[in-house]
């Protein structure tokens, strides 16, 4: 969670930097976003609580970077 996250914030705030008008990678990753969390609980690996706080340790880097970059 941590990994597809940061990646999806990462492309998102790349997209708004250079200005490029495309949310096909957006939701392409937002989706893979929402199939990682389904397979990890489907699996029993994580729980609720475990997949959010991924989520959020995944975000929270990319979302500092950005406002630090742009």
């Amino acid at each position: 969670m941590i990994a597809i996250s940061g990646l999806a914030i990462f492309v998102i705030g790349l997209n708004m930097h250079l200005q490029m008008h495309n949310p096909y990678w957006a939701a392409f990753l937002i989706m893979l976003t929402g199939i990682v969390a389904s397979s990890r609980l489907v699996m029993e690996a994580h729980s609720n609580n475990e997949l959010v706080i991924g989520t959020a340790i995944g975000i929270i880097p990319q979302l500092l970077f950005l406002y630090l970059w742009l």
